[in-house]
């Protein structure tokens, strides 16, 4: 009786046991979509993987080269019923018809660096405070000008991201709430009007489209010897390519901004070409994911320091943001 005893407990415990392996492996399943278009993104992507991985986490990281192929491939990771869903969005309002699925299947949705829009299937949003980037852009501008002291009149380019990326939009919106009183007040002008977004958006963020975009500026507004003071740039791949062309005509090296801290704008800024640029830091965003996945999976609440700023049309999502800085020439040779 004791060894039939013992043979069915031993047989439970296997049992038990085989279902905990196999719930655990499903509850710790990770799907992360993100873009190949920049190597920042490969780079995010892989770290973040790493990182997953040696917690005891499985991966199933896929990259994409436009939004069509990022959609389908979401979907294709919804098959695999990952216990959350991390994307860096391609276009943040391609998303809505997919996300139902997320949502029929209870799997948390974590939005990272771009926010989703359109939808009540995003769970969370971990970022820097793009807010604060466009702001800390423009009051360098603001600062190195010395536009509060009255400087000025300059002559100044604007260019933006991306129109399907949400952070493009915050980017410039918030560079020029600080710079618009002095196109007001003539110490800003820009030559050639275009000071809307829509006008001064980059499509796809592609280098190649700034670049025709500088020329066409030059050729029309800046062809009979007149300054190019300063440019507006929503990141370094941009700048980059408007600091080559300016440099190829001969012309003055303009105050000009920068995002990303690539490390071609990092030996720019030492060249004394580019002005600036705005670091975001890509270990402490992945970091910040990772326990906000951490957290969800697990079933706790993870850290959130906003629940307000980032509406995508739908909901308020909560969000953490970590914090950017600035790189010039005073701290460059720190990096």
């Amino acid at each position: 009786m004791i060894k039939k005893v013992l043979a069915v407990f031993l047989m439970l415990a296997a049992i038990i046991v085989s279902g905990c392996g196999e719930e655990s492996s499903v509850d710790r399943k990770v799907a992360i979509a993100f873009p190949n278009t920049t190597p920042s993104w490969q780079r995010n992507g892989d770290s973040m993987k790493k990182t997953l991985e040696d917690e005891g986490f499985t991966v199933d990281l896929q990259f994409s080269a436009t939004s069509d192929e990022q959609v389908k491939k979401v979907d294709e990771l919804l098959d695999g019923k990952p216990s959350c869903l991390v994307i860096g969005a391609i276009d943040g309002e391609a998303f809505v018809d997919v996300l139902n699925k997320a949502k029929e299947q209870q799997v948390p949705v974590i939005a990272f660096d771009r926010i989703i829009k359109n939808t009540d299937a995003v769970n969370y949003y971990a970022s820097f405070d793009n807010e604060a980037i466009g702001e800390a852009m423009g009051e360098y501008f603001e600062a190195a000008l010395n536009l509060k002291n009255g400087g000025g009149p300059y002559n100044i380019e604007l260019f933006a991201g991306g129109p399907s990326d949400n952070n493009a939009h915050l980017f410039f919106k918030n560079s020029m709430k600080i710079l618009e009183p002095y196109f007001k007040t003539g110490q800003l002008v820009c030559r050639s009007g275009q000071m809307d977004f829509d006008r001064c958006a980059t499509a796809d963020w592609n280098s190649a489209n700034a670049k025709t975009r500088i020329k066409s500026l030059l050729d029309t507004y800046y062809n009979a010897g007149q300054p190019l003071h300063a440019v507006l740039s929503p990141n370094d791949d941009i700048a980059g390519v408007i600091l080559e062309e300016m440099k190829a005509r001969g012309m003055q090296t303009p105050l000009i901004s920068g995002l990303d801290a690539d490390p071609a704008a990092i030996e720019r800024i030492k060249a004394g070409q580019q002005t600036f640029t705005v670091s975001k830091d890509p270990d402490l965003l992945t970091s910040k994911c990772v326990r906000m996945i951490k957290a969800v999976v697990e079933g706790t609440e993870p850290s959130i320091n906003d629940v307000t700023t980032y509406n995508n049309g739908v909901k308020a999502v909560p969000a953490y943001l970590c914090t950017p800085y600035i790189i010039d020439k005073g701290n460059v040779n720190n990096q």
